[in-house]
């Protein structure tokens, strides 16, 4: 009798435990979770596009992926400045910060030289010197952790965070900040 109260108590307990589980949550982390460390092809072919496919790509670590996705956007910038037929300062700094990211020999320096791209774009971005879409809502992202502790912004179209500084050590380290 008391072996099967104890069998009963155990099954029981297996599907109240496995009941409870939301199983919407469950598989939408795992498509977030997926979608984080892709590079999403649905991003506009300009500079604030090409700025979160190199965001991607450093979430997946991969420097290859970086590299390309800093070749699109130093190709965007080159176009911009064949538009307008003379460098501005802002377009001219992107580009030095994206080469920068380019030439870099390790994931580190990419991230570092992502980080002062991350500030100048978002400058530009507060002050209208570059254009997005005003039906998108771009997520400032913060971690304190990036850098020996002295803090590092990103932006994102996702409120989630997945964190380009430290890729799969520290995915979800950070917080938004704010949102244009």
């Amino acid at each position: 009798m008391f072996k099967q109260i104890f069998i009963n108590s155990i099954c029981i307990f297996v599907v109240l435990s496995t009941g409870c589980q939301n199983s919407g949550d469950s598989s939408t982390q795992i498509v977030v979770s997926n979608s984080n460390t892709e590079i999403k092809t649905s991003y506009s072919n300009d500079i604030l596009g090409q700025y979160l496919r190199i965001k991607d790509a450093l979430i997946t670590s991969d420097m290859s992926k970086t590299n390309i996705a800093a070749e699109g956007l130093k190709n965007v910038l080159d176009n911009e400045i064949q538009k307008e037929g003379t460098i501005n300062l802002r377009i001219g700094g992107l580009k030095k910060i994206t080469l920068n990211i380019i030439d870099a020999k390790d994931i580190q320096m990419k991230r570092k030289s992502f980080f002062e791209l991350s500030q100048l774009i978002y400058e530009a971005l507060q002050n209208e010197s570059i254009l997005s879409n005003k039906d998108t809502s771009i997520y400032i992202q913060y971690c304190p952790m990036a850098f020996n502790n002295s803090g590092g912004i990103w932006l994102s179209l996702e409120h989630d965070i997945s964190n380009p500084f430290f890729g799969d050590m520290m995915l979800t380290c950070g917080v938004v900040r704010d949102t244009i």
